[in-house]
């Protein structure tokens, strides 16, 4: 099948894809496997969300809390500042 269009995603990319889409699933996303993969260190961007109740931290796993999915993009802004 011809490729119509095709994109490089960089790790930067790829990695705020994998956070959005990740928070969006109510499984929520493992924090120290994304660390891990991508060589970053998120801890200290989820504490500012975790202090305003906008995410739930179970461990390595962080997730969206159930009453701010309503409003799940502002989170994401947020956690990409």
């Amino acid at each position: 099948m011809p490729v119509e269009q095709q994109e490089k995603l960089t790790a930067e990319s790829a990695l705020e894809e994998e956070l959005f889409l990740g928070l969006r699933q109510l499984d929520g996303i493992d924090v120290g496997r994304i660390e891990q993969k991508y060589g970053v260190t998120l801890a200290g961007r989820f504490d500012p969300l975790a202090t305003n109740g906008f995410v739930r931290r179970e461990g390595s796993v962080v997730r969206l809390a159930e009453e701010k999915l309503s409003i799940s993009n502002e989170v994401f802004v947020e956690l990409m500042k």
